[in-house]
């Protein structure tokens, strides 16, 4: 029975907001899980150049202890920092610098003369390429304490290693930024992207609103404008009380009618007076007056129904047989043209307080796509649909009256049950 099915679909719409959450939790665990491992990298990559410079300072030391301060030292110093990728200068004991690597000034270390090594001085830079060494070099001493060069087992400092940062680590460290410039960039775009979201959704429904109310006059008007031509025919051809009569009472009927129309519409928007009552009277009635509709219409369909006792349920009438005909005219459109079946049945969960009425057609039955957006304001599976039907009817269930409407069951080819679950009171 489809009816067993239902159990699945409980959850669905939980589920779906469930999935929802867990997206948004997952992108921002991602972001901060980027942002952190950048950082971490950050750090990392600072720890390198800083051990890598004491490395070379511990290796300049010892290969200049037997070396002194001569010409050659240069050679030597500029092979051991060939492969550094990171600002670098390596001076004297006076704060000269000796040679040289990754500096934004193009000057070759070579270049500077002996003589002007010898005549420079810290306190008073030259007004040369090396003087001009000497000022950037400054500017890593900001950035970083330079390290001395010591020999091992002597405090004699026989020079001091300045560096920088490589343009790796410096490019890196605007990445957390980046990342959270882009991570806003999609919020933003995220938040614009669900906002238009919602008011093409309510452009959507106010269209559909004006649409579904002009359907829903449509019909009992048509049928006065009917009513009125008969009665003038009977009035020329001679009047026939009873008929007249008969007719009268259709007019009132479909009077009544524009006046249900009316109350349904009038309670959309606002909060509607409930009370408890007998489910299954609701039922029969509005299944009653389809019965007749789907019969006028031409429409080959057998109605089953099949009601349990169930206890008074606390429902609006006008709402509740509102959601009744949007879901029988649905489960009838979905028909095929011959052997229609709808069976409309009830049951009761003691366990958990719920009545449950189940709406089930062999009809062609819904795509796993269709199931998620059947419930949609817009959507429709029928050309001539306004999707706007089934977007009330939940809503009516699940606002009102505090209950669920759902797909309790669907196959292709097969059929479709919807269920309508509420509140015993």
């Amino acid at each position: 029975m489809p009816a067993r099915k239902t159990k699945w679909a409980d959850g669905e719409r939980l589920g779906a907001i469930r999935s929802r959450a867990y997206v948004f939790v997952a992108i921002s665990v991602l972001a901060l899980a980027i942002f952190l491992y950048t950082n971490n990298m950050i750090r990392r990559l600072e720890h390198q150049t800083a051990t890598l410079s004491r490395s070379i300072a511990g290796l300049c030391a010892s290969a200049t202890y037997a070396a002194g301060e001569n010409e050659e030292l240069r050679a030597i110093f500029s092979d051991l920092i060939e492969r550094i990728n990171f600002p670098i200068v390596i001076s004297d004991v006076r704060g000269v610098p000796i040679t040289w690597r990754g500096l934004p000034i193009d000057v070759d270390p070579y270049e500077v003369t002996h003589q002007e090594y010898l005549d420079a001085s810290s306190d008073n830079p030259p007004e040369t390429a090396l003087g001009g060494v000497m000022h950037f070099m400054r500017e890593l001493d900001r950035l970083h304490a330079p390290i001395p060069m010591t020999h091992p087992g002597s405090e004699s400092v026989l020079g001091y290693i300045h560096y920088g940062e490589s343009s790796l680590v410096r490019e890196m460290r605007y990445m957390p930024a980046l990342e959270l410039i882009a991570f806003g960039v999609l919020a933003a775009l995220g938040f614009l992207g669900f906002r238009n979201a919602k008011i093409a959704e309510l452009r959507s429904i106010w269209v559909g609103m004006a649409k579904e109310t002009a359907h829903q006059l449509g019909t009992p008007i048509s049928s006065l404008m009917g009513w009125i031509e008969l009665i003038r025919e009977t009035a020329v051809e001679g009047c026939d009380v009873a008929e007249v009569t008969r007719m009268t009472q259709e007019m009132q009927r479909d009077l009544e009618r524009l006046e249900k129309i009316s109350l349904r519409f009038n309670q959309i928007g606002s909060v509607p007076k409930t009370r408890r009552q007998d489910l299954v009277v609701v039922l029969r009635e509005a299944v009653d007056y389809l019965r007749r509709r789907l019969e006028a219409l031409g429409k080959d369909v057998e109605v089953r129904e099949n009601y349990a006792e169930l206890p008074p349920v606390e429902i609006n009438r006008e709402l509740m047989e509102w959601v009744i005909e949007n879901l029988v005219k649905n489960s009838a459109e979905a028909l095929p043209q011959k052997g229609g079946l709808i069976e409309i049945s009830t049951e009761y969960a003691a366990k958990d307080g719920m009545v449950r009425v189940l709406f089930t057609d062999n009809g062609k039955g819904l795509s796993a796509a269709d199931r998620r957006r059947i419930f949609a304001p817009g959507y429709s599976t029928k050309r001539k649909g306004w999707g706007l039907g089934l977007a009330l009817a939940r809503r009516i269930i699940d606002e009102y009256h505090k209950g669920r409407l759902y797909v309790g069951w669907s196959e292709a080819g097969k059929g479709t049950t919807f269920v309508v679950s509420l509140p015993a009171s």
